[in-house]
Formats: C-alpha cells, sequence, structure tokens
C-alpha cells in the first residue's frame, strides 16, 4: 500500500466497504423480497378461501361433510389443482379433524395440530414452508417442498373461526420468482455499485490532484518569501549548507553576501507600506537578474537580503559580483508613476577564509555589511581586524533569535521609591537572558547584539509585552504600579510604532497612562523630527515619557523643551560620584533644577547608600532608583517585597520624618 498513490489507495481500500454494502442490501434486499413472496402467498390463500371455499361451506359441514357435498368442493377447486397452482387443499375443523381434502385419504382422520393450525384457529393467517415430514403428509411428499397457508375459516355472525383452511402451494414456482427477483436486484445493485466507483474514482483523483498542489504550495511557500518569491531564510541556509559540501569536495571557494537597503523605512514611512513592499519585490526582480542561473538572492526579512556565489573562480571575483548589485539599484525604481532611488550596503563573509558553516558566514558578511553601513564604504568583506565582536559574542547573535522565538528572556523589575513619602512611585522592566548554558546574562552583554543585527525590534516588542502584562497582572492584585520599559531608536524613529502599542494596551487592557517608556537622548537625536513625531503621538494616547540616561547626550535644551516628557532621569555615573566629589554633586543639583523649572519630574538612578538618597532629597530630587532601595528583582519576588515592607523601613528623609 506504501507503493500507491492517493487514487491508488483509495480504489484497493474503497472497493472492501463498497462490497460490504452491496452483500448487505443484497441480503436485507432479498429477505424484502421473500417476505413479499410469503405475504402474496398469504394473500393468494386468503382469496381462494374466500371466494372459492367458504362460499360452499355451511356451519354445519365442519362436522363432517357427505359425498356430495365433498363433490361439490372437488369440482369447484379441480381447476386450480389441475393446473399445478395449488397442490394439496384441507379443510379442519375445530377438532383437528381433516373433513375435506384434495387428497381423500386423509378425509375424516384427526391429526395433532401445528402451531400454523392451531395460530388459525386463533383468527391467524399462517404460513410456513414445509419438507412434508408430518404423518398426514407422507402421502403428498411427491410434491417436495411446498408452501403451507393457514386461514382462518369463518361465518357471517360468529367472531371465532369454525375452522381453518388451508392450501399447499408449490414452493419452486416462488423460490424461481424470488431467485429472478433478486438476480434482478443484484443486477442492478452491481451496476448501481460500479456505478458509484466510477463517479468517486474521478472525484477522489481531482481531490488528489489539488492535495498535491497544495502541498507543493505548502512547501514551496515554507522556503520562500511571499513578498519577492526569493528564497527565504531557511532554504537560503540550506542552500549555503550543500554549496559548502560542494566547495569542501572540489577545493573551491564560496561566498555570502548580505545586502542592506539604506534608508528604506524612510522610503517605507514616505510612501506608505503597499508602496514599500512593491520596491522590495521590484529590488528582488532585479537583483536576481543581475547574478546567474547558479548563484542565489533571498529575502532574509525586512528591507534584507542575502547572496550566495557557489563558485568564485577569479580573485576578488565577489567584490566585482557585488559592486555590480549596486550598481544595479542606481537604476532609479518607478512606484506608481513616481521615481525612487535605492542604495545598498553589503557585507561578505567567504569559505574557507572565514568560516566553514552557514550560520558563520552569515553572521560575519551581516558585520560586515554593518561596517559598510556605518563607514559609507557600499561594500566590504569581512575583516577580523575591524570586527569588534569576540567569536563567542557572535556565536550569540543566532542564539539570541532563538531565545526570541523560544521566550528565553524573562524581565527583572526595580523599583522607584519616592524621596519624599517612602512611597514606591513605579517600577522599571530589565532585561534578562536566562541562557541554557552560560546562565544568567544582564543586557550589557547582549543589548549592542541586537541594535547592530536587527534584532532589537523584535526584543523590544518581547520586553514590551511582558512587562504590559505584567502590569496588568499586578493591577488585577490591587498594585498600582506605573511599569516603564526602555524604548529602542529602531520604535522611536518607527511611525507605525504607537499604533501597534495602542493595539497591545487594548488587547490587554492596561491603560496608557500605567505605561511609561524611557528614550535616550542620543537616540532622539538621531532623528529629532521623527522622534519628535512618534514621541507627541505617544504621549497623545496617555502615555508618559522620559529622558533616560539623562547629562551624558548631545541634545540641546531648545529640542527637549518641544518634547511632550513627564520625566528625566539622572545617570547613574553621576549620582555615584556624589560619595566623592561635589563636582558629580554640582551637575546633579544643575539637572534637578533644571527639571523643576522645566515641570519634569527627576529620577537619580544607581543610589546606593543612605548619604547619597538623603542628599538627593535635599536637592529637591523626586525619586530614587538603585540598589539601597531594591536590586532589580522577579515580578513575583517584588510582589512580596511591596506586600512585606513597611514605610519608613528604609533610611529615607521623607519616609523617616
Amino acid at each position: 500500500m506504501r507503493g500507491l498513490g492517493l487514487v491508488g489507495q483509495f480504489a484497493v481500500l474503497s472497493l472492501v466497504p463498497i462490497l460490504l454494502l452491496g452483500l448487505v442490501l443484497a441480503n436485507t434486499l432479498e429477505t424484502v423480497i421473500q417476505e413479499q413472496a410469503l405475504a402474496n402467498a398469504k394473500q393468494e390463500a386468503g382469496l381462494v378461501s374466500q371466494l372459492a371455499v367458504q362460499p360452499l361451506l355451511r356451519p354445519g359441514d365442519l362436522q363432517g361433510l357427505t359425498p356430495d357435498r365433498i363433490q361439490t368442493l372437488d369440482d369447484a377447486l379441480r381447476a386450480s389443482t389441475l393446473a399445478k397452482q395449488v397442490a394439496l387443499i384441507k379443510i379442519w375443523n375445530p377438532g383437528f379433524t381433516v373433513i375435506y381434502s384434495t387428497s381423500p385419504g386423509l378425509i375424516g382422520k384427526t391429526f395433532p395440530p401445528s402451531d400454523e393450525l392451531e395460530a388459525a384457529l386463533d383468527g391467524q393467517v399462517a404460513s410456513d414452508v414445509d419438507d412434508l415430514q408430518k404423518a398426514e403428509n407422507a402421502s403428498d411428499r411427491v410434491y417436495g417442498k411446498l408452501l403451507e397457508v393457514y386461514v382462518p375459516l369463518r361465518f357471517s355472525g360468529r367472531k371465532q373461526p369454525a375452522g381453518a383452511f388451508e392450501i399447499y402451494l408449490p414452493y419452486q414456482p416462488i423460490a424461481a420468482a424470488i431467485w429472478a427477483a433478486t438476480e434482478r436486484l443484484y443486477l442492478f445493485l452491481v451496476a448501481g455499485l460500479t456505478l458509484l466507483y466510477v463517479v468517486l474514482l474521478p472525484i477522489v483523483a481531482s481531490a488528489s490532484r489539488r492535495l498535491r498542489r497544495q502541498a507543493a504550495q505548502n512547501a514551496y511557500q515554507a522556503t520562500h518569501d511571499a513578498l519577492t518569491d526569493l528564497p527565504n531564510r531557511n532554504l537560503f541556509q540550506d542552500r549555503v549548507s550543500q554549496a559548502l559540501l560542494s566547495a569542501r569536495r572540489n577545493g573551491q571557494r564560496t561566498a555570502v553576501m548580505i545586502l542592506d537597503l539604506d534608508r528604506f523605512k524612510e522610503i517605507n514611512d514616505t510612501l506608505g507600506h503597499p508602496s514599500g513592499d512593491l520596491l522590495l519585490a521590484e529590488i528582488g526582480k532585479r537583483l536576481r537578474t543581475t547574478l546567474r542561473e547558479s548563484d542565489t538572492v533571498a529575502r532574509l526579512g525586512g528591507d534584507e537580503f542575502a547572496v550566495l556565489l557557489p563558485q568564485i573562480a577569479q580573485p576578488h571575483g565577489e567584490r566585482s559580483v557585488a559592486q555590480t548589485l549596486l550598481h544595479s539599484l542606481e537604476r532609479s525604481f518607478t512606484l506608481d508613476g513616481m521615481p525612487v532611488d535605492v542604495t545598498g550596503s553589503i557585507g561578505i563573509a567567504l569559505y574557507p577564509d572565514h568560516g566553514d558553516r552557514a550560520e558563520t558566514l552569515l553572521q560575519k558578511a551581516d558585520v560586515a555589511m554593518y561596517l559598510a553601513k556605518t563607514t559609507h564604504e557600499g561594500c566590504l568583506v569581512y575583516e577580523p581586524d575591524r570586527d569588534r565582536y569576540s567569536p563567542g559574542r557572535l556565536a550569540l547573535i543566532g542564539e539570541l533569535r532563538r531565545a526570541i522565538e523560544r521566550r528565553e528572556l524573562l524581565l527583572h523589575y526595580q523599583p522607584k521609591i519616592d524621596l519624599r513619602s517612602g512611597t514606591v512611585g513605579g517600577v522599571e522592566a530589565l532585561v534578562r537572558w536566562q541562557h541554557p548554558e552560560r546562565g544568567l546574562l544582564y543586557p550589557d552583554q547582549f543589548i549592542s547584539l541586537a541594535e547592530h543585527t536587527g534584532l532589537i525590534g523584535s526584543l523590544t516588542r518581547y520586553v514590551l509585552e511582558a512587562a504590559v502584562r505584567q502590569c496588568h497582572a499586578w493591577r488585577s492584585e490591587g498594585l498600582e504600579l506605573t511599569v516603564a520599559v526602555n524604548l529602542s531608536a529602531r520604535d522611536l524613529l518607527d511611525v507605525q510604532f504607537p499604533d501597534r502599542l495602542a493595539a497591545l494596551l487594548a488587547e490587554t487592557g492596561v491603560q496608557p497612562a500605567w505605561l511609561e517608556l524611557e528614550i535616550t537622548e542620543s537616540n532622539m537625536m538621531q532623528d529629532p523630527v521623527r522622534a519628535k513625531q512618534v514621541l507627541t503621538r505617544l504621549h497623545g494616547m496617555g502615555i508618559r515619557l522620559a529622558v533616560d540616561d539623562f547629562g551624558t547626550g548631545y541634545s540641546s535644551l531648545a529640542y527637549l523643551r518641544q518634547l511632550p516628557l513627564g520625566e528625566i532621569k539622572i545617570d547613574k555615573s553621576f549620582v555615584l560620584g556624589m560619595a566623592d566629589t561635589d563636582q558629580d554633586t554640582a551637575i546633579v543639583r544643575a539637572i534637578v533644577d533644571l527639571g523643576r523649572n522645566l515641570r519634569l519630574q527627576v529620577v537619580a538612578e544607581g543610589v546606593e547608600t543612605q548619604e547619597v538618597s538623603h542628599r538627593l532629597a535635599g536637592l529637591g530630587c523626586d525619586l530614587a532608583q538603585g540598589f539601597y532601595i531594591s536590586r532589580p528583582v522577579p515580578a513575583d519576588e517584588l510582589s512580596r517585597w511591596l506586600r512585606e515592607r513597611p514605610i519608613g523601613e528604609l533610611d529615607l528623609p521623607g519616609a523617616a520624618a
């Protein structure tokens, strides 16, 4: 059966139920035909009794018939017996005596009653197929098997039968009629089932073809990008692995390239996502026509493409191909009649120079692409001297992507304390990575990787969703906490981010006022106009905004004054330095005064001692956050800390008052 296709399996397997169905139907219908034949025989016997026998009898005749009366009955019934329509006729009285029979030797004899005779004397028509083994039938066995029917004899004015009329019909004509009808039935049944089989077979064949096409389409979609119809990351990595196997056998060099479009987000946001999708599809076509048939171009996601050159025959041939790809993008693309110019950056990694695994080459090509983009060199081959990532950190890139998918990241929360009242004013969500081999990793070990490899968007969405759901859980428990989340530069400059965040808040039932987003100055200054646009929309939704690590960036006060901010957080380097230098204290004082003048709440990060907390309170700082109050802890531990901690437990100026 394994070698048969779907149609073949159906053709074989369907025969069994169809044959079983045919046998069941045939047996059922044969029984119905036989029962109908017997019913017809009963009806025929009843007619003979009613029309030919009863009119010739009187009630007194059942005590015994005179020879004349017997002759009268013989004359009346001779036609039926001579025509062989009836084999034998008997008339019984209630004493089980035969008062008349077409077999004269039985007249006047009494026999033990059969069940059918007793039924007839009780008023029921009864029948049986008789093989003539009873004593009264000894002389009639020449007839063979007969259909024996007993009919009650009734006279007007009497409810109880006065006797019984017994008629023997030849069973062979009935059996022949049953067989003829059954034979016709079998022919119709075979024809019908054959027709059903013939009709179902092409239907199944058609369904099989559709399933094969759908399976092929699903397999194709699983390995190809829906937008550009190019191979996706999975298929590309598989082809790189196959190319590396061939390169090892044949001593060839292989190149892997990562191409990232420059300022694609700006095009996407200006013209809209449909135009952006159309542009990506056109770029995919152009790249594909630029390469050889043996080469592969794939879309890895977003505006990132990858190219595989299985064989590099000429020295520096990979650079030549990369330049050709970049030149192919120089010709303007036309979107809805509007010319659009696109540039790109390409990073290249080579086998065997830079690695012998597909994932390693992709990682190193990604590093080279990032360097090409930041240095505006167009295309770069990976150079270990320029790679800021150790092999261990490089390996983390692929592991981080899988960690996000497998939900290995978790959040710890650090409280912010009001320096006047000692109450908790909110918490900051800080991401951790529970690595299966390296243990608990802190943000400084993987955030930069996420920023430089395009994973920061997925990471931020992961953290936001987890923090928002935890905020809802705390509110359900009666803990009215606001949760702060750090916002990446990519999300800050994404004009679609507010819409996605609004959908998340609506889904979780979290009020915008319960969420705070923290942004660094450096992230805002990458594109101040767009950052202001996004921040204004977030503020309009009711979300609180804060500037993180204030004092370490290069933003102008005039620009900050235009933003809808609610809070500034003093960088912990200044707060930690307050215990040692008056200069850091002066900087903190200036930031606190600035915040007060701008009507912003001021938070001091990195508070680790009682002395610093008192000095901050004396300067008029609003909130404090640091190890002196609490280290970042898991959500359940923070909940327990909040419930068990009495106000004033810490030696805070306001709490002690």
